[in-house]
């Protein structure tokens, strides 16, 4: 299977970022955020491959230009806290040819523009075995007018009729007005795209993989989904990328590098602890079952000394089903033999207690009998050494 990465992330002025230099990053460009007048030259930036606009049905012509594009997108977008792009990060299959990894893309972007996003996208590739592509796209949608469209919009409340319903006073029973003594009706906003659905983030990763398998043999397609929703039996690593390799091929050690070791080791430690919990269990069972054969033997040998009661026969054989039961089902990932492992760890615990309950109670039992057969005999003796003294019966 090729390698899939696909994230979504957003970036705006909350977190004190600009789009345009932004863009000049990933694009390795020279652009003028002219809202600052800060310069952005990225234009010795290594491993930038390929590099486009691409623009939704009613965008401007001149947004095709990456800084006025993203300088639009400052001017409209005002609040501190406003999202000025989207972008989606995708690794790029090595098994795949440089023509094919653009072609790839440019088809995905397409789906994304077919929406009405505006989207900026590079590809970059530095030769480490990690190629990718960055996409910036718009967050908001552009009118037939190639105006920017507002984010949300007015929606009037409808009743069975068709007709708009009117806000009521609760104080006066009439209809509300506003300050120009215009009515007032009940409403509520609807953004006006999409693209913040959560379906969204699923219908995009679905799609950049169903587009990379067309291009891959049937070995090496991807999917989008985890290897737990695949049914795969398997923890998955962390995204290393370019720069924790770049560590490691320089003699450091990358945090991310080591915790992927760190993954795989422990893996291989369960592992190993699932195999000898298989073994104890299966060991266990087989010696409570010759146990369980040489107590009925002795039971049918004497009748008149039990060998086993029918409370210990019962414990016996509960324990030794379950030990036969998990031996036959202790199979699948770790997580499960060791759970399971753990049950049979715990049921056999219980179920010593119980036996050993069970023998000391009848132990309790025989030693009564003793002390009471000794205190009649006691008193047998000194009933004879009275009637002894006094004169008793002659012989």
């Amino acid at each position: 299977m090729a390698i899939y990465h696909c994230s979504i992330k957003t970036g705006g002025r909350a977190k004190g970022q600009s789009a345009v230099a932004a863009a000049a990053y990933r694009s390795g460009e020279k652009l003028i955020d002219n809202e600052t007048g800060i310069i952005s030259d990225y234009t010795r930036k290594q491993g930038v491959v390929y590099s486009e606009v691409a623009l939704c049905k009613n965008a401007p012509t001149e947004y095709a230009d990456r800084e006025k594009l993203w300088n639009a997108v400052h001017e409209i977008e005002k609040s501190n806290n406003a999202r000025l792009w989207r972008e989606i990060e995708i690794a790029l299959p090595q098994e795949m040819s440089r023509e094919e990894q653009i072609k790839a893309v440019r088809e995905y972007v397409g789906n994304l523009t077919d929406r009405g996003m505006c989207a900026d996208w590079s590809l970059h590739d530095k030769g480490d075995g990690n190629p990718h592509a960055h996409i910036m796209l718009t967050t908001r949608s552009i009118e037939a007018n190639g105006k920017w469209a507002p984010k949300s919009h007015k929606i009037y409340d409808i009743d069975e009729n068709g007709q708009k319903i009117p806000l009521i006073d609760k104080n006066t029973g009439v209809q509300k007005v506003d300050s120009s003594n215009r009515k007032q009706w009940k409403n509520h906003k609807e953004n006006y795209n999409d693209w913040d659905e959560n379906e969204r983030i699923e219908e995009w990763r679905e799609a950049w993989a169903n587009i990379c398998n067309q291009y891959l043999s049937e070995e090496k397609r991807i999917d989008h989904r985890s290897f737990e929703r695949q049914g795969i039996e398997r923890v998955p690593t962390i995204h290393e990328g370019y720069v924790a390799r770049q560590i490691e091929a320089n003699g450091g050690i990358s945090d991310r590098c080591e915790k992927n070791r760190e993954i795989k080791l422990v893996i291989e430690q369960l592992k190993n602890i699932a195999n000898e919990l298989k073994q104890l269990v299966e060991q266990k069972g087989s010696a409570i079952n010759d146990r369980i054969g040489e107590l009925l033997r002795r039971r049918e040998a004497s009748k008149s000394e039990r060998g086993i009661t029918d409370g210990e026969r019962t414990v016996e054989g509960a324990v030794a089903q379950q030990s036969t039961k998990n031996t036959d089902t202790l199979t699948g990932d770790t997580d499960a033999l060791i759970r399971q492992a753990e049950v049979v760890g715990t049921s056999a615990k219980t179920n010593i207690a119980n036996t050993t309950a069970s023998r000391a109670d009848r132990e309790a039992f025989q030693q009564r009998q003793r002390i009471e057969a000794e205190r009649r005999n006691r008193e047998e003796s000194e009933r004879a050494s009275k009637n002894l003294s006094r004169g008793g019966p002659s012989l």
